[in-house]
């Protein structure tokens, strides 16, 4: 009631360490969410992104968790007027639309991930991708998929249309797995086809935890 609007706008200082008031908390959320925003912007005019994880969210889960504290804590400190009402709300945004509010699906042509992969084996000298027969192909792909190693090096050279290919996959690792839904493969017939973008996905997401130098972690 009453008293507990009185703390939510003169919270005192905490009984116990590492128990901020509401409005400490809440300010955090702001300053990360941002945060979060304006390395989205970056991410969109391909401008190098050197935040540190901590100082954005990239799931939902992350800011559900302070929202949730502050809702639990509201609860238990009998102002159920105030957690009920627009945090609630805000909850069952963040639940529901998640980050980004709609995921987008990705489309590519079978042919366009094997015109990739032949520019990378012919780079590495391994031959000629696209030339393998299909045995060939799953044994190359399964064991660069187990493999530790990245395969496409940072300083490669490729054609445009390739570079095309590696730059979504790469945007794709960075915006990280909340915000895509499904990878659509057209013209597949093979399993090869599937793996190769497998194989694709992971050298993205090694590139962009950065492992091949790159600074902002993501997934797909």
């Amino acid at each position: 009631g009453k008293s507990g609007f009185q703390k939510l706008l003169e919270p005192q200082l905490p009984q116990l360490p590492g128990i901020a008031p509401y409005r400490v908390v809440l300010g955090n959320v702001k300053d990360k969410l941002e945060r979060s925003r304006r390395r989205l912007e970056l991410l969109l005019e391909d401008v190098a992104c050197d935040y540190d994880p901590l100082d954005y969210y990239e799931t939902a889960d992350q800011l559900l968790e302070p929202l949730l504290l502050c809702y639990e804590s509201l609860q238990s400190y009998g102002s159920g007027v105030l957690a009920d009402g627009r945090l609630a709300d805000l909850i069952r945004r963040v639940a529901t639309f998640g980050m980004v509010l709609m995921k987008l699906d990705l489309r590519q042509e079978s042919g366009r991930h094997a015109d990739t992969l032949d520019a990378i084996t012919t780079y590495l000298d391994m031959g000629t991708y696209s030339e393998w027969d299909e045995e060939k192909k799953l044994d190359f792909l399964t064991r660069e998929l187990k493999g530790k190693r990245p395969l496409v090096p940072v300083s490669i050279e490729v054609p445009a249309d390739v570079k095309e290919v590696l730059d979504t996959f790469q945007i794709a690792a960075e915006l990280g797995s909340d915000s895509l839904g499904a990878y659509v493969i057209s013209m597949a017939s093979s399993a090869s086809d599937v793996l190769a973008v497998e194989l694709l996905q992971k050298d993205a997401r090694l590139a962009a935890t950065g492992e091949l130098g790159r600074a902002c972690p993501g997934g797909t």
